[in-house]
């Protein structure tokens, strides 16, 4: 009896896949038809008869959203699951060293085979930058399966892997000469020596091919050893030979990624049960997973799908749209929407859209977002006004502002043409698209006022456009930085905010809640009055901490760890956001991560400790972890501080341009007032006296009418002596204000680095170091000090110099011993 269908594991192989057991990640990388997947399944069986628990996840596209929405449903009902939902695939360092601490946390207490199959269909090189960052870590419960056609990780990166990695190749996974005579025998076909030796050195162990030349064998009594392609070869074997139905039904089966019986005999049309389950029986291209749906082998889904587009194109629309309806049908929204489109329903398509209030989108939906209005017949459009809300929604996050604005006349006739809706549901959606429109008013606060008011009014309810959990500030740690639109305008720009936030919180359920609070503090802060920023900096705290606002809470610590260093206080928070010690769960945007190292860097650079800010605010060249757009002009700034700090100079003056650019779109006047501050910064420590005094005047200019000297004074060591200068010029209440700030500054930082670095500086010193040390300290003369230890006054200079470098005293400054006598006075 024939039983060409079974599968055939040689002993070989078995104690091949017996090593998966010991390996954290395994990869299996042949080319198509060495039964890759099917070997990592048998093996996943096993493991699942022994009550381990397995994971599966098929890459069906080339887009990183997709992968990560397979991530998030391979470990759905699990805790980790609902963490992951939470995240997005990690772009940077920081939000994979968040995922990572989810899977740390959070992974089950057993062991867990994680397979993930056709790895060379994705192009996301974050997606395996974070494959390889999961394998690195090395959990001991978790074993990764990750197979694929080509390379998935570099030579470089398997060497960094070591033992950690277990590969399977092509030579491991192909047939050999006596296995293929055994699995001949297995499938009840009686070959002889000759017939044997002529299939292997045709086939080379491949066993997709092998199969094929088995099935042709059986049916006719000869190979296919000639054939130029396998598609070809499929064709012949798998496709031609059939009924016209079960052709059809075939075809069909090739087009969905995954499918199950019903929805091609749905496709289809009639009842053709008995058809569908014939082909399952003889077909071994069509495989059934975990889900309990069936996908066909990539070959067989290239030749059937090359087969179904010689079809006429009014039949392939046909089948497409009852694909669409199907998916409808099961609620799978996201589904639909291609498969109705390609059908050319677009009545089903845009009832498909009103069901996704939370639409994430694939990434090829961006491409057709536009093309779906625009085909759509304008009688159908008419009928759904909330699908074009919802599409236009997201055009506005895709930055498609140009086609927002003409859908948005659509959207409008649709609202007028639909005599269906009562004038509550009319209210409701022009509400809506109010708050759509708001977002094109950033960053004026009283144009995005006016638009909120009139949606309060017209709205009956919460928006569906507004979520609480969004991140108000975009990522940045300035209020004033986002919103401070020109020079004159600080103090106008507080009140609107406290006139417009109120009517903002009632709409959105307190998004942003202690915005305007923060937002006077800022001004305070930024004229350089200090004491006056307690009461509405504590406001802020208390409404962002009530309602839940994480990231207002962030911009709290970043004016707070400011004021304290005028005050001689060193900053716990400014430690702990440096080392993500803080109040911020891991399940929680990593936005805020990358938020709270802006704040931590810009901290240090002004307190000169460079050695702890994080690496990628100064890296040019590297990978830039992720902030929305509005933001970038702050993290600009805070990067130019930091660049400060190492002394970097000249890299600051190449970058300054771009930087300079990314504040124009939404007018940051209070970034581009660091930036020239900066600029000029930057020119005195390369020496350069009349690019400094240049930028200088324009800062000093642009600070004079709101009085916003705290930039300044925040660069008072390398501009000091330009800003005396100035003070006797056109702007010398800015300059003298400047000068007395950053007088207070340097107080207080000399008072944290003698209080919070002394005791660790003096245990660095050798007996010998101290010793010259405290008599330095106590006001001894090097002569004097070098007669009693008997050492020549160079070696004592010598040691003192090393001292001070130990302590971190600046070697230029003045009073060095005076910061010396500190260091013991504190310790």
């Amino acid at each position: 009896m024939k039983r060409l269908n079974n599968l055939y594991y040689s002993k070989r192989i078995k104690e091949l896949l017996a090593e998966l057991q010991k390996a954290g990640t395994t990869l299996v990388v042949a080319p198509m038809g060495y039964g890759k997947t099917l070997a990592v399944q048998y093996f996943l069986q096993e493991q699942e008869r022994c009550g381990k628990k397995v994971l599966r996840q098929s890459i069906y596209g080339a887009g990183a959203e997709a992968f990560w929405q397979g991530v998030c449903h391979s470990w759905q009902n699990t805790e980790l699951g609902a963490a992951l939902l939470q995240q997005s695939l990690p772009a940077d360092a920081n939000a994979k060293t968040l995922v990572l601490e989810l899977f740390r946390q959070l992974l089950p207490q057993e062991p867990v085979y994680w397979f993930i199959d056709d790895l060379h269909l994705l192009e996301s090189s974050e997606a395996i930058d974070f494959l390889f960052a999961l394998s690195k870590a090395g959990f001991a419960d978790l074993h990764l399966l990750l197979v694929s056609r080509g390379q998935i990780f570099d030579g470089s990166r398997l060497l960094e892997l070591g033992r950690k990695v277990f590969c399977l190749d092509k030579h491991d996974l192909a047939l050999q000469r006596d296995e293929l005579a055994e699995y001949s025998s297995r499938c009840g076909l009686q070959l002889t020596a000759q017939q044997l030796d002529a299939l292997h050195e045709a086939c080379e162990g491949w066993f997709s091919v092998t199969y094929l030349n088995f099935l042709n064998y059986d049916r006719y009594q000869r190979f296919c050893l000639d054939t130029g392609s396998v598609y070809e070869m499929i064709a012949n074997v798998l496709l031609r030979p059939l009924p016209s139905e079960q052709q059809r039904l075939l075809l069909l089966m090739g087009q969905p990624e995954e499918f199950t019986p019903e929805q091609v005999a749905y496709a289809y049309g009639t009842s053709c049960r008995e058809s569908v389950g014939r082909l399952l029986e003889c077909n071994a291209f069509i495989i059934r997973l975990a889900n309990g749906r069936l996908r066909c082998h990539h070959m067989l889904k290239q030749a059937t799908r090359h087969a179904f587009g010689l079809l006429p194109e009014a039949e392939q629309q046909m089948y497409f749209r009852r694909l669409g309806q199907w998916y409808a049908q099961q609620k799978e929204y996201e589904e639909a929407l291609d498969w109705l489109y390609r059908g050319r329903d677009f009545d089903g398509l845009l009832a498909a859209v009103q069901q996704l209030r939370d639409w994430s989108m694939h990434p090829q939906h961006r491409q057709h977002l536009f093309d779906w209005l625009c085909e759509c017949p304008p009688e159908i459009l008419w009928q759904y006004p909330q699908a074009v809300l919802i599409i236009m929604r997201r055009m506005f996050s895709l930055n498609m502002v140009p086609e927002m604005l003409q859908v948005k006349e659509w959207y409008v006739t649709a609202l007028e043409r639909n005599t269906a809706l009562s004038q509550r549901e009319r209210d409701n959606y022009y509400g809506e698209l109010e708050v759509i429109l708001s977002f094109l008013a950033f960053n004026s606060i009283t144009g995005m006022s006016e638009h909120h008011r009139r949606a309060y009014k017209l709205l009956s309810g919460a928006p569906q456009t507004l979520s609480k959990q969004g991140i108000w500030t975009f990522g940045a740690p300035s209020v004033l930085g986002l919103y401070l639109r020109t020079g004159c305008s600080l103090r106008q720009t507080v009140e609107d905010m406290q006139e417009c936030m109120p009517p903002y919180y009632l709409l959105s359920g307190w998004h942003g809640a202690g915005a305007a609070e923060l937002t006077e503090a800022e001004a305070l802060l930024l004229q350089g009055r200090i004491d006056e920023m307690d009461m509405p900096l504590q406001k802020a705290y208390y409404q962002a901490e009530k309602h839940g606002q994480e990231c207002i809470t962030i911009c709290c610590d970043f004016l707070e760890m400011q004021r304290d260093l005028f005050r001689g206080v060193y900053s716990s928070k400014a430690e702990a956001y440096s080392r993500h010690q803080w109040q911020l769960q891991p399940w929680k945007q990593s936005m805020l991560l990358n938020s709270a190292d802006m704040c931590a860097g810009f901290y240090y650079a002004l307190l000169g400790k460079p050695e702890y800010i994080p690496s990628w605010l100064t890296d040019g060249n590297g990978q830039q972890p992720s902030v929305l757009y509005p933001a970038r002009p702050c993290r600009n700034y805070i990067s130019a501080q930091c660049l400060l700090a190492q002394g970097q100079y000249t890299e600051l003056l190449v970058r300054w341009s771009d930087w300079e650019q990314e504040c124009r779109p939404y007018s940051n006047f209070l970034c581009l007032l660091y930036l020239q501050v900066q600029r000029a910064a930057a020119f005195a420590g390369r020496g350069d006296v009349t690019s400094c005094r240049a930028s200088l005047k324009q800062a000093l200019a642009m600070a004079e009418a709101d009085k916003l000297v705290l930039p300044l004074a925040q660069n008072i060591a390398l501009l000091r002596p330009y800003l005396e200068q100035e003070a006797q010029g056109e702007c010398s209440a800015a300059a003298a204000a400047a000068l007395h700030l950053g007088q207070q500054m340097e107080a207080g930082q000399g008072q944290i680095m003698s209080a919070r670095f002394a005791e660790a500086g003096l245990q660095e010193l050798t007996e010998q170091e101290l010793q010259i040390a405290q008599l330095a300290a106590a006001r001894h003369t090097n002569r004097e000090i070098a007669q009693r230890l008997s050492l020549s006054e160079g070696t004592i200079k010598q040691y003192l110099n090393k001292i001070f470098a130990k302590l971190q005293i600046d070697a230029a400054a003045k009073n060095k011993r005076h910061q010396l006598e500190r260091f013991f006075s504190n310790s």
